[in-house]
C-alpha cells in the first residue's frame, strides 16, 4: 500500500513547515498544536538514538520514532485503545492503533519548527487518525542528528525530550482544553522505522531482527526508573535490511532518567 495513501500518515508529507500554518490549524479544525507549559530539560528526561549502518541523510529519507505510552493501569493514554508495539504494518493499514505520539526528522521536516516534527495521535470523525505537532521551545529538548557512535561517522540520531512530554494526548472528553497529560505514561512501547524519499514514503526498516519482516519484537521502556537501553536494541549481524545503509537501522540507545 502506499502510505501517501492512507491519510495524515506520519510517512506522508503533510508536515506542518512552520509555527504559523500549525497556528492556522487551530482556527481551521479545532485542534491545534500544543505549546506545553514550561519544561526544563533538566528534570527529569528521555533520550531516543537512532543508530544507521550508514549516515544520517535527512535528504534521503524520514527517520521516525513511534511511542505507545500506557499508564499506570497497563492501559494506552488514549482511552479504549491497547497498549503495545507500533508498527509498520499499523501505519499501511491505516489504523495507527499502537501509535500514541510519533517523533520525525527527515525530508519531510527540512522547514519544520526545531528541525523535527514531534505530534501525538488525535482520532476525527469516523475514526480518522491525524497527528498534531506539540511545538517544544528550545529549552525543552534536546536534538543532535549527526552524532557518531562507534567506528561509524554521523551516523547516529539524538533527541532528549522531557519525560513529562511523553503523557500527552488528546482530550478525550472535548477540545476545552485539547490535550490533557493525566493519568501520566509510566511506559512505553517504541519501534524506530525508516521510510524513503519517495511519493509513497516507502517503509525500509524498524527495529527487531528481520527489519520490515519482524514479528513479536516489543521494546519496552520503564520511565520509572533510570535506566540505559542499549542491547535491546542493536540489530542481529545476520539481519538483512535495505540496501541504503543510510537508513538501514542497526540498533540505538534509549536513556530514561526520572
Amino acid at each position: 500500500m502506499n502510505f501517501a495513501q492512507t491519510r495524515r500518515s506520519p510517512f506522508a508529507p503533510w508536515r506542518v513547515a512552520s509555527a504559523l500554518i500549525a497556528a492556522a490549524l487551530v482556527a481551521s479544525c479545532g485542534r491545534g498544536p500544543l505549546v506545553p507549559p514550561p519544561i526544563s530539560t533538566a528534570g527529569p528526561t528521555i533520550q531516543f538514538q537512532i543508530i544507521v549502518a550508514g549516515q544520517i541523510t535527512q535528504a534521503q529519507g524520514d527517520y521516525i520514532i513511534a511511542v505507545n505510552a500506557v499508564t499506570a493501569q497497563g492501559t494506552s493514554v488514549n482511552p479504549g485503545e491497547p497498549a503495545g508495539m507500533p508498527t509498520v504494518a499499523e501505519a499501511q493499514a491505516g489504523s495507527f492503533t499502537h501509535w500514541d505520539q510519533e517523533f520525525v526528522y527527515g525530508f519531510d521536516t527540512v522547514s519544520a519548527p526545531n528541525g523535527f516534527n514531534y505530534a501525538y495521535k488525535a482520532l476525527g470523525t469516523g475514526g480518522q487518525v491525524s497527528f498534531i505537532p506539540i511545538i517544544l521551545t528550545t529549552n525543552q529538548f534536546i536534538f543532535n542528528p549527526t552524532l557518531t557512535t562507534g567506528t561509524g561517522s554521523n551516523n547516529t540520531l539524538s533527541i532528549t525530550l522531557p519525560i513529562a512530554a511523553l503523557s500527552i494526548r488528546s482530550n478525550p472528553n472535548g477540545t476545552n482544553p485539547p490535550t490533557v497529560a493525566t493519568p501520566p505514561a509510566v511506559l512505553l512501547h517504541v519501534n524506530y522505522i525508516t521510510t524513503d524519499n519517495s511519493v509513497g514514503h516507502t517503509p525500509q526498516d524498524q527495529l527487531g531482527c528481520c527489519s520490515l519482516l519482524t514479528s513479536g519484537y516489543d521494546l519496552v521502556i520503564d520511565l520509572t526508573t533510570a535506566a540505559t537501553y542499549f542491547n535491546q536494541l542493536t540489530s542481529p549481524p545476520t539481519k538483512m535490511g535495505p540496501a541504503n545503509p543510510n537508513l538501514f537501522i542497526t540498533g540505538g540507545q534509549i536513556i530514561v532518567s526520572p
